[in-house]
């Protein structure tokens, strides 16, 4: 794997971002048609800890973070750095002092499909991070890899500039070029929700379409 840097200028509206990052990753994942939820990465935060913003892509060899530390350098305040690593959860890729200078640098989170570190600090940092587990074994520091290019991560196709949000029940990806439009359908889904909870709280919810549907794929009751 070579080292290769691309510059990255897909930058949406700050109210498009906000927007989604006001909304539950469910919502968003069924405004999806529920594609685009990761698979197998967990929240490492305290639960009031929620994660938005745009993606710097990394693509690393497995037990390497080299091109994560490049890529905390060059990323902008409020981006989500996301590191492909090849699901390797054998050694951590970011401990405490990562999430600090993340911290310090104004970044939005950390999503790898790997291990972290210092698991207890990371919460009492409050700093964003998304993971497949912990293993307190370090990384080296030595291997070249790309940033900003099309990665996989959690069973997801990321792409730079992609909106990243995550909460208590994971991680969703937003493509870049379908933002606006899915942000829209969240909200609708949203008010959709609250007037049902409405419903079911006055006892009115209509639930005939579980019938309906099972006489239409043929089924007798």
């Amino acid at each position: 794997m070579d080292l290769r840097i691309e510059p990255s200028n897909a930058k949406l509206p700050q109210e498009i971002i906000d927007g989604l990052g006001a909304i539950s990753t469910t919502i968003i994942a069924d405004a999806m048609g529920v594609f685009n939820a990761m698979i197998g990465v967990a929240h490492f935060n305290n639960p009031d800890v929620q994660m938005v913003g745009q993606a710097l892509t990394v693509k690393t060899m497995p037990k390497d973070n080299l091109m994560f530390h490049k890529a905390i350098e060059l990323a902008s305040p409020g981006d989500v750095i996301v590191v492909e690593a090849g699901g390797d959860a054998s050694s951590a890729l970011l401990g405490e002092m990562m999430c600090m200078i993340g911290k310090r640098y104004r970044i939005s989170g950390y999503v790898v499909d790997g291990a972290i570190r210092d698991a207890e600090a990371i919460k009492q940092i409050g700093f964003p991070v998304f993971a497949k587990g912990v293993n307190p074994k370090g990384p080296f520091k030595e291997s070249p890899g790309q940033i900003n290019v099309p990665i996989s991560c959690a069973g997801v196709s990321v792409n730079p500039g992609d909106v990243i949000v995550g909460d208590n029940d994971g991680v969703v990806v937003v493509p870049y070029e379908q933002a606006e439009k899915v942000l829209k359908r969240a909200k609708t889904l949203y008010a959709h929700e609250q007037e049902m909870i409405t419903q079911i709280e006055a006892g009115t919810l209509d639930r005939s379409w579980i019938d309906e549907t099972l006489k239409k794929i043929g089924l007798k009751f």
